[in-house]
């Protein structure tokens, strides 16, 4: 049977999630709530995932939250013009895959936080890290950054990236092929591309992100091969 909420002319109600109790509502009378035989069983049933736990709902009287918070789910708040103009100053126009892929692959000094123990000398060296692609995959799946952070705050960068429709080569951002780039280490396995085109790859589709970084939707581009050969055919 269902119990109702106790506590008439409450502002809210409080309703324990889950379980099986009859009254799944706390007494606001009840000086201490959580001691209460409800609690202890729904501690009981809580399983794996975690410390035991209960969750709790918060069941509003309607008007009571509207003459409290009016109807948030509008709310909007809007950056001051100084926070605007700062994500501005942070924010190029427009740049090129290929200069992305630079600056993710460049070779860069270790922080003295992070500096490597030399096996030789057994002094932290500020050493010279590099990333770079020891293999590529036949369909090549590329996701750009869009935030960054500023301050306390996190942005949506929304810089223009130009990129090829056809022949994006990924060679100069593979790692070199001589034995003795990995020093004393064996390098993982890899086939030597058959051909200078296993490192050419072709636009086929592209997923958009529309919003800011509180939400938004996505939609999608894709183009047919043989339209795409022909100028269009993007969907």
């Amino acid at each position: 049977s269902h119990c109702p909420p106790q506590g008439a002319g409450s502002l809210f109600h409080i309703r324990l999630a889950g379980g099986s109790t009859p009254c799944p509502y706390l007494s606001p009378r009840d000086p201490h709530p959580l001691c209460h035989p409800a609690v202890d069983r729904a501690l009981r049933l809580s399983g794996a995932g975690g410390p035991p736990h209960v969750k709790l709902t918060v069941e509003w009287d309607l008007s009571t939250k509207e003459r409290l918070f009016g109807d948030i789910r509008e709310e909007v708040v809007q950056d001051a013009e100084s926070v605007r103009l700062q994500a501005q100053a942070h924010q190029q126009q427009s740049c090129s895959l290929e200069e992305c892929f630079q600056l993710y692959t460049k070779e860069e000094q270790l922080a003295p936080d992070d500096a490597w123990r030399c096996p030789h000398c057994k002094v932290p060296q500020q050493g010279m890290v590099k990333l770079s692609l020891w293999t590529l995959p036949d369909i090549l799946i590329i996701h750009l950054k869009r935030f960054r952070q500023v301050a306390a705050r996190r942005h949506k960068l929304s810089t223009l990236v130009q990129f090829p429709l056809r022949g994006l080569d990924m060679a100069p951002h593979m790692a070199p092929w001589g034995p003795g780039s990995w020093g004393h280490q064996q390098p993982p396995p890899r086939h030597p591309p058959s051909s200078p085109h296993d490192s050419l790859y072709d636009l086929y589709a592209v997923c958009y992100h529309h919003g800011g970084m509180n939400g938004g939707h996505y939609t999608g581009e894709w183009g047919h091969r043989e339209c795409r050969e022909r100028g269009g055919g993007w969907y």
